[in-house]
């Protein structure tokens, strides 16, 4: 990046971004258990269940994303032991690095948008919680 002021203005909203892919599917996570809770009255001690099965296709996205970026570079002709390395590995590497996480954020935008639980359904399944309890 040629400006220094640019890069402050890319690191910091990377920065921001991660952070917030990071924290806020943990902040959604008590409310999806709330509601589900709600939902099935009858049924109880599932929420462990909700927690480990996030754990898990965290860590499952992250190793399948690490291999098909691995593949990916495989295909460009990626070379371990070279210092430069073939035009198709950089465009590869662009693609990895701008493109598949722009696409996939945007994606994943799309899809919050339909998220149910609003802020009125929360305050309601925090009423209804209390009084079960």
């Amino acid at each position: 990046i040629e400006s220094r002021l640019l890069a402050y203005v890319v690191a910091v909203s990377s920065g921001l971004s991660v952070a917030a892919s990071l924290l806020l599917p943990w902040s959604m996570l008590p409310d999806v258990v709330d509601d589900f809770r709600l939902a099935n009255r009858n049924s109880k001690g599932h929420e462990a269940i909700f927690y480990s099965l996030y754990a898990f296709f965290t860590k499952f996205a992250a190793g399948i994303s690490l291999g098909v970026s691995t593949l990916c570079l495989q295909f460009a002709g990626y070379d371990t032991g070279a210092c430069r390395q073939p035009p198709p590995v950089v465009y590869t590497l662009k693609l990895l690095i701008g493109a598949a996480p722009v696409a996939c954020i945007t994606t994943g935008l799309m899809i919050l948008v339909l998220y149910p639980i609003s802020e009125d359904v929360r305050l309601r399944n925090k009423l209804a919680l209390e009084e079960l309890r």
